[in-house]
């Protein structure tokens, strides 16, 4: 298990972009868990909705947590350091099924369907109280 601060050593993300908590669980090129807790603080609720008392968490944020949770799988699994460059290229058919709010804890999951060249597909899910809240494939570009 990696925690926030070895996270900070090695990514490329920094507070308050960094929105992995942990990784709970790496198997190299294939799969990773990792974990993110909202918190009150969090930057992004303070103004995505008028109020704070049911403030949601954004769907673009929880596309960028599956998105840094492969990129630590790969920089994990191909010992890249902080240098290479990890782009989001495309996301396909993302969907969410429930709000994530204030307080919830999110599981991300990243399999590796397949990597060409320079580029990898990867299958997301996050997955909140038992249940999946988003899945998406997504591909990303090393440069």
């Amino acid at each position: 298990m990696t925690n926030y601060k070895n996270l900070l050593s090695f990514s490329p993300y920094k507070n308050p972009m960094l929105l992995i908590d942990k990784i709970m669980y790496i198997k190299e090129n294939i799969f990773i868990r990792s974990f993110k807790t909202i918190k009150k603080n969090d930057f992004f609720l303070k103004k995505h909705f008028f109020k704070n008392i049911n403030s949601v968490y954004p769907g673009v944020l929880i596309l960028e947590f599956l998105h840094q949770s492969s990129l630590m799988l790969i920089y994990k699994s191909e010992k890249f350091n902080n240098y290479k460059m990890f782009y989001l290229a495309k996301i396909k058919n993302a969907k969410f099924f429930f709000p994530i709010l204030y307080k919830d804890n999110l599981f991300g999951e990243v399999n590796v369907v397949k990597k060409v060249l320079n580029m990898y597909i990867f299958d997301g899910k996050v997955i909140v109280k038992d249940k999946i809240a988003c899945i998406s494939r997504f591909s990303c570009i090393i440069k």
